[in-house]
């Protein structure tokens, strides 16, 4: 499990809402029993809050990365790994950045 690895969302009922989580956590800390993860919102689920979001487009779907609804799963729950979002690293960075400094 790398960092910006995307998988599929551990639920069915999640899945509507949310088909991915984007493990965000270096994988450096890989002893831990859990991992830090944000969403991939379906663009329905758009949230208003877009400048600790970003637009992404992944498996043939239009989806929105809420930076802000990041939270810790245990690591068992993602089984799926589904791709990365590497190449959009910096801009997923900055709006990690956004989110603690408020730039």
């Amino acid at each position: 499990m790398r960092q910006f690895d995307v998988y599929e969302s551990p639920t069915e009922a999640s899945r509507r809402i949310a088909p991915f989580l984007v493990v965000l956590q270096s994988h450096f800390l890989e002893g831990l029993p859990t991992v830090i993860v944000a969403p991939l919102l379906r663009r329905a689920e758009r949230p208003r809050y877009l400048a600790v979001g970003l637009d992404v487009e992944f498996a043939d779907e239009e989806l929105v990365l809420s930076v802000a609804e990041m939270l810790a799963v245990d690591r068992g729950v993602l089984r799926r790994r589904r791709g990365d979002l590497r190449m959009r690293e910096d801009e997923i960075r900055r709006a990690l950045d956004r989110v603690f400094t408020g730039f």
